[in-house]
């Protein structure tokens, strides 16, 4: 990872805002996140997404991280892909350090050479990051950075 961007902290009222908007399943809040937000004035190859499983983006209707980056314009590719796995907020450090790679690339896109931004909603141990910057690398990026709502 070449750097690392985040808005806010993941506290107090951003944590709550957070919260209400994916795990409440208010989807309005998209809106208000994305004026709110400033991800980096840098061009990039490609801004990629980190993925939720599809079961869950379908049990909350919405992505939060692709939703709010429609709401500011953003162009995107969906890259990563991910299976289902054990909801990262319910596992131990040590469960998601012993945790296998969850993630794999779903488009046929030569990445050679190319600089990418991931984009996740919140960062905490680095793990989910860390994770999808391997699968870049093992195709070939030149670099990567990351911008995440919170941390």
């Amino acid at each position: 990872m070449t750097q690392l961007y985040c808005d806010y902290q993941y506290t107090g009222i951003i944590k709550a805002l957070i919260h209400q908007y994916k795990f409440m399943k208010d989807h309005y809040l998209a809106q208000v996140l994305a004026y709110q937000l400033k991800l980096p004035q840098i061009k990039y190859d490609y801004v990629v997404p980190i993925p939720s499983p599809k079961v869950r983006d379908d049990a909350r209707t919405f992505n939060p991280v692709t939703t709010v980056l429609a709401y500011k314009g953003i162009q995107y590719i969906n890259l990563l892909s991910t299976d289902l796995r054990p909801k990262q907020s319910k596992l131990s450090k040590i469960e998601r350090a012993e945790a296998s790679n969850p993630f794999y690339i779903s488009l046929d896109i030569d990445l050679t050479n190319k600089e990418i931004l991931l984009v996740d909603d919140i960062y905490t141990t680095g793990l989910t990051i860390h994770h999808a910057g391997c699968k870049l690398l093992e195709n070939k990026v030149r670099k990567f950075s990351v911008y995440t709502f919170a941390r």
